[in-house]
């Protein structure tokens, strides 16, 4: 298997994701401008 570097040529040793509800982008997949409601930040799940 390749190794995965950066841009900058660092090594990737690792991989993290990050599961919300909320995104991040108001791209039109996702967020079109009409028909999703965007929710408060207080009504949104935590741990």
């Amino acid at each position: 298997m390749q190794e995965l570097t950066d841009k900058f040529g660092r090594k990737i040793s690792y991989l993290r994701l990050a599961i919300t509800d909320r995104c991040n982008f108001r791209c039109e997949y996702c967020m079109p401008a009409k028909g999703i409601a965007i929710v408060d930040r207080k009504d949104l799940l935590s741990f």
